[in-house]
């Protein structure tokens, strides 16, 4: 018998956290062990990395049972919205969620075939200051860390969104990338802090249900809990990328009704994108990522590199999109490790980054900047040769300008002075007196 999967919201709730303590107080409940809920999620995602094409195949069948929903499948960015484009008809106005999927990887492909793409998530904040708010949240350091504390946020299912009947709706198309699917009765699952998701579902003439291929999981159970643990480990993180771009804004909720003779028209996309490539490679420990970019929240490079405000921002999506061949290998790194800590399965993103630098660097040849900065011995060594000269150079402003355009090294750097006279020179004739 065909049937409709269920849309399901999970946000932010108390309800957990008054059971809990209620639990404590009668002493019958434990702790929210923190440690022992990312022991689960890791099983969780080596299950999923183990079994990837086997639940590809089996949500395929589940979804073909689905009555009203079309499914297809995209290998590669560009095809997803070639597929988008021919959904949505002549709507060119689409709203799209924070999905790294969707922003970093199609939003660019969406513009491309005439789609106007909005984040109806910032359209949510009202009378927000964005200047106010950046002053206080400015940087990773800024951030509360409230699991030092023995804080857990709780995170339920709030809602479940009927889809099945006709409706009025406004005249655009959602674009949603999902946090996570059951393989086993294709309930979809999202977590939402706003109304954004909801609103989009509810209201949207046609919905894209993008579901990146990692998100897909064996059973509901798994993927409720798979979406919680983005709650948990990744609220901390939203508020560095909070501030809405005004380019980004649209009111939705201007557009006029219209009125829907039929049920919600929807398509599921199955996208790839060279995710089941790296299944047999070094780089497999990324499928186990579960998009909370907690990664995000330590890393002293994230708030000052220029892209920042045109993508989902983390060290993992980086380093993917990398590997994907739509960035260029993370420069930028300064290989702390505290991502590695942060990351609630522990994958070893530093020695990742150092390996993907490897291997392009196999495939391109540097250039003269990039062989200078790699050998910083070599620098100081013409530095210490070409003294006093080079210490009246660095510090001369033009001079400072045209290092930091054709060398790359930025004018307000404080270098260090240089010496004719080597520090072993100098041992050897202290030794000497």
């Amino acid at each position: 018998m065909a049937y409709i999967p269920g849309f399901f919201m999970i946000e932010p709730s108390a309800e957990q956290s008054k059971h809990r303590a209620a639990g404590l107080f009668v002493r019958k409940e434990k702790k929210f062990d923190v440690d022992i809920f990312r022991e689960q999620l890791k099983e969780i995602r080596l299950e999923t990395r183990r079994n990837s094409a086997a639940l590809i195949e089996q949500l395929k069948k589940t979804l073909a049972e689905c009555d009203g929903i079309e499914t297809t499948s995209a290998k590669d960015a560009k095809e997803a919205a070639s597929l988008i484009k021919a959904f949505a008809g002549d709507r060119e106005i689409a709203s799209i969620n924070k999905s790294n999927v969707v922003i970093n990887e199609i939003r660019p492909e969406l513009h491309r075939v005439g789609l106007k793409t909005y984040l109806r998530y910032y359209g949510e904040f009202k009378n927000f200051e964005g200047d106010k708010f950046q002053k206080k949240i400015e940087d990773y350091w800024s951030l509360p860390n409230i699991h030092d504390k023995h804080l857990v946020e709780s995170f339920d299912i709030k809602r479940r969104i009927p889809i099945t009947s006709p409706s009025e709706s406004k005249d655009y198309i959602a674009i949603l990338g999902v946090n996570a699917i059951s393989a086993e009765d294709g309930s979809v699952y999202f977590l939402q802090h706003m109304s954004n998701i909801s609103k989009d579902i509810e209201q949207a003439y046609k919905v894209v249900v993008v579901l990146s291929i990692e998100k897909i999981l064996k059973n509901s159970i798994d993927a409720v809990n798979h979406t919680r643990a983005m709650g948990i480990f990744g609220l901390e993180s939203i508020l560095l990328d909070l501030i809405p771009h005004d380019v980004e804004k649209f009111d939705f909720d201007s557009l006029p009704l219209v009125k829907n003779e039929k049920a919600k028209e929807i398509m599921f996309i199955i996208y790839d994108n060279g995710r089941s490539d790296l299944l047999n490679t070094p780089y497999q420990d990324l499928f186990l990522c579960i998009d909370c970019r907690a990664c995000a929240r330590q890393c002293p490079v994230g708030q000052h590199i220029p892209f920042e405000k045109d993508m989902v921002y983390s060290p993992k999506n980086y380093l993917l999109g990398s590997l994907q061949g739509w960035l260029h290998p993370f420069e930028f790194c300064l290989h702390c490790g505290r991502c590695e800590v942060e990351c609630p399965v522990n994958i070893d993103i530093p020695s990742l980054i150092w390996r993907s630098q490897f291997e392009y660097y196999e495939r391109h040849p540097r250039g003269l900047k990039k062989r200078l900065l790699d050998d910083p011995e070599l620098l100081a060594k013409l530095g210490c040769l070409s003294a006093p000269i080079s210490n009246w150079s660095v510090k001369n402003p033009f001079v400072k300008l045209l290092t930091e355009i054709f060398v790359g090294i930025n004018r307000d750097a404080n270098l260090p002075t240089f010496h004719r006279e080597t520090f072993r020179d100098w041992f050897k004739g202290a030794k000497n007196v």
